[in-house]
């Protein structure tokens, strides 16, 4: 029987994901992360997902102005956790490889072989050149770059000591020891949905995340099987739960009404100011005026029964093996998914032939690299 896994995409930056003065306003604290942990580890969730921002995007809602930083809160949050995977995005531009190649190593041995990573060549520019790290043409280069980092950081996973000459790092007699836990290396992710981005992770990944684009599943696994991987599909969800549909709508569109105009405009014009391919798209994708969020992937609206049957529907049809919720609420929408809809998800997708993780002793496989 095909198992998915199902993860929380955790709400390290200010409001979560939501960009709207109507939705519950907070700050992502240490406390509110281990909550969310635990409660989802309790529930029978498969992972735990964290992303990577420097800069927010302001707006009455002060969206991601305040964020966590996810590798030292994911090894915190495993010292507390017995079996769900963490997930922690790093940014190849911002750790050199031998010292991302210990943090891991290091945080691998905290959670006990639970630990995977997920490459990012950069959101918006806009929050790397603030830093000054920004290479010459680095719109160009980054997958080029970020290849190098990672197969220098896989050899010193791998390797008893790491001698490297290559056009972005140069490395004489390296070691990283102890080694990670998982072998031969932890679990990796990776983002970009690029020509390129879909290379990198045919070449690196074991799963490669879609978020909201259900129709990129089949080219993510034509592009690694064609070099002879599997690289599985992780999507994303906004879950908007009620006791009714017309509930769910109805607290939906209270959300939709308290969009956050100029954090949206602040976020556009990040964008437009990218001149990557990718970004004319999710400019016309931000414009919608009942989109509401960013990260949160495509609502899903509706009853416990309504959800649970749609979700099924969508994982299996799409034939994604990974699905990352977020929540209006993370604490209570998740204690309510888990009484309500967990259950009914899993009997959805068994009528597919489709098992959900394997409750409390299920996690993502490690470092399942083909």
């Amino acid at each position: 029987m095909r198992r998915i896994e199902l993860g929380v995409f955790m709400p390290v930056g200010t409001n979560g994901f939501l960009m709207s003065t109507t939705a519950p306003q907070y700050h992502p604290s240490f406390a509110l992360q281990r909550k969310i942990a635990t409660l989802a580890e309790e529930i029978g969730f498969d992972f735990l997902f964290s992303m990577g921002k420097w800069m927010g995007f302001g707006g009455e809602s002060g969206f991601w102005q305040k964020t966590i930083e996810p590798v030292v809160m994911s090894s915190a949050l495993a010292s507390i956790t017995s079996r769900i995977k963490l997930f922690a995005t790093i940014n190849p531009l911002l750790l050199h490889p031998v010292v991302a190649a210990k943090m891991i190593a290091t945080a691998d041995e905290i959670s006990n072989g639970r630990f995977g990573i997920n490459i990012v060549t950069g959101n918006t520019l806009e929050e790397l050149e603030q830093m000054g790290v920004v290479p010459q043409d680095y719109g160009t280069i980054r997958y080029d770059y970020a290849d190098e980092w990672l197969t220098v950081v896989k050899q010193l996973w791998s390797q008893e000591r790491c001698n490297h000459s290559g056009r972005f790092f140069q490395l004489s007699n390296c070691v990283c020891d102890p080694k990670p836990i998982q072998r031969p290396y932890p679990t990796i992710v990776s983002a970009g949905l690029s020509d390129e981005g879909l290379q990198f992770a045919a070449r690196h990944s074991d799963y490669q995340f879609v978020g909201a684009r259900p129709e990129k599943v089949l080219e993510v696994k034509a592009v690694a099987a064609a070099r002879g991987r599997t690289v599985k599909a992780s999507g994303n969800m906004l879950i908007v739960q009620g006791d009714t549909d017309e509930q769910a709508l109805k607290r939906f569109n209270h959300i939709v009404a308290g969009r956050d105009e100029a954090a949206f405009s602040n976020l556009i014009e990040s964008f437009e100011r990218d001149q990557r391919d990718s970004s004319a798209d999710r400019t016309s994708f931000l414009r919608n005026p009942r989109m509401v969020g960013f990260g949160t992937g495509a609502p899903l609206i509706g009853s416990a029964i309504t959800i649970a049957e749609k979700l099924a529907d969508i994982i299996v049809t799409a034939d994604f093996d990974a699905m990352q919720l977020t929540f209006i609420d993370f604490v209570e929408d998740l204690r309510s998914f888990g009484q309500e809809i967990y259950p009914r998800l899993k009997s959805s997708l068994a009528t597919y032939g489709v098992s959900l993780g394997e409750g409390p002793a299920s996690v993502i496989k490690a470092g399942a690299h083909a």
